[in-house]
């Protein structure tokens, strides 16, 4: 089963390991030239001999000229890799400014568009190709829609154009454009007057609490803990868990499992209702899931500045994500699946995305981010879930299953990846907890006589 697993940006290369090349290069080029200068030195010395001589001359000029045509093209790929370190930092620079926009700064406090006109004087063919490279990304931005069809026909075909256009016409209207980009300034426009914090009534039942628990197993096992549709034992009205560590220094931190949509599409009394969906895909600054989730947190013991961790399925997804962006938790794990969004968090967060190339909803991430969505260990896990070529079918709702992820994320646990490592130890970490205790939250019931539905995005 094929995996692929990124970081989920347009450059995947770091300029400085470029440029070191570059530097390795050039001094393999200056041996071969001092090589050649003593061939060169070598033919001149036995020319000098006087004829009466009796002397074997030895004439390497093949070899010279092989080594002198080396030397030349070593020295080209030198400049061309620092040629490319220099197109990827005014890539970053370009992409820092497309999301963050024009008060847009640098790590170390440099505003990005000083930084990108010093660079465009500096070497104006790299800030050219990185111009280039942006392009690329912004028109082959919506290719996984296509390509999810590309056995559908002329009637899949135009039922994918019709959709992307939809799809870019809905993006326009709220000032979206391609993949993540504006998602920062939305969370910022929200968070003007400070982290948004509750203050509306959540309509929920209350929590059951589960008593001593254990932490999961692995990435898989912390998947299966998102309430969901799929397992009769979390029941038709449990949407949160929350999972509370206490670790052997006395440290407290939570683990939050969010359910996806709930119910069915015309009934809006679930605070997971599909009405939620449009609201989190846009950025617009109320979320019924987003204030259930955080009072459940508060419910469960956390707080102003509490490590919180959370994983998310489907709307559920975009709430983890506000989370990280919008609350005051100190959220520095986060984990989506069949999210429709796909959220830059910075540094200080490590994010773990998972997407199926055959789920319709993780399609709606159009793109993703054209920046990498977190620290160096944050990854993009993608796979097909049913590779099976069924035409206009080819979006399989299966694939759009809490179930269907936690085979992925198994999958990537057992594939021997490098980077399934720093994942493992994530939960290495968990289990070393002195105590768990679970807590599951559930939403008030619907009015009498209505119809759920049966739950899932």
């Amino acid at each position: 089963m094929t995996l692929d697993v990124t970081q989920g940006s347009v450059v995947a290369v770091d300029p400085e390991e470029l440029r070191a090349l570059a530097v390795r290069v050039e001094l393999a080029a200056e041996a071969v030239r001092r090589g050649v200068d003593h061939v060169d030195q070598s033919t001149r010395l036995q020319e000098s001999v006087p004829t009466d001589v009796p002397l074997i001359i030895v004439r390497p000029t093949l070899m010279s000229l092989c080594s002198g045509w080396w030397h030349d093209r070593a020295l080209e790929l030198a400049a061309s890799l620092r040629l490319a370190a220099d197109a990827y930092i005014a890539l970053e620079l370009r992409t820092l400014l497309a999301i963050e926009g024009a008060r847009a700064r640098t790590s170390d406090g440099s505003l990005v568009r000083d930084e990108l006109a010093d660079l465009a004087e500096r070497n104006p063919a790299a800030v050219d190709e990185a111009e280039h490279l942006w392009q690329a990304w912004r028109a082959s931005t919506g290719d996984a829609l296509v390509d999810a069809w590309r056995g559908a026909g002329p009637a899949g075909a135009a039922a994918m154009t019709g959709l992307l256009l939809a799809m870019r016409a809905l993006r326009g209207r709220f000032r979206m454009g391609p993949g993540s980009l504006g998602e920062t300034r939305r969370a910022r426009a929200r968070n003007a007057s400070g982290p948004n914090r509750v203050e509306r009534i959540v309509p929920m039942v209350g929590m059951a609490i589960m008593g001593a628990g254990s932490s999961p197993r692995g990435l898989a096992d912390s998947i299966a803990r998102i309430p969901n549709g799929e397992n009769p034992e979390w029941g038709d009205d449990a949407r949160v868990r929350v999972d509370r560590y206490r670790m052997p220094n006395g440290e407290e931190r939570f683990a939050a499992y969010i359910s996806g949509s709930r119910g069915a599409p015309w009934n809006t009394s679930d605070p997971f209702s599909w009405d939620g969906n449009a609201g989190l895909f846009v950025g617009l600054p109320e979320s019924d899931g987003y204030d259930f989730v955080r009072e459940s947190l508060e419910r469960a013991g956390a707080g102003p500045g509490s490590v919180v961790d959370v994983t998310g399925f489907s709307q559920g997804g975009m709430v983890a994500q506000r989370l990280a962006t919008d609350s005051d938790f100190d959220v520095q794990h986060v984990t989506t699946i069949g999210s429709p969004l796909r959220i830059p968090l910075g540094d200080d967060v490590t994010s773990l995305t998972l997407a199926h190339h055959d789920d319709p909803v993780a399609a709606l991430a159009d793109g993703g981010s054209p920046m990498r969505l977190g620290d160096e260990e944050s990854l993009l896990i993608r796979r097909t879930s049913d590779p099976a070529d069924t035409g206009p079918f080819e979006w399989d709702v299966s694939a759009h299953r809490v179930g269907a992820y936690a085979e992925t994320a198994r999958i990537f646990e057992e594939s021997g990846d490098a980077r399934a490592e720093s994942v493992r130890a994530y939960f290495d970490r968990l289990s070393e907890a002195a105590s768990v205790e679970s807590f599951v939250f559930r939403a008030a019931g619907p009015a009498p006589g209505a119809d759920l539905g049966d739950g899932g995005s």
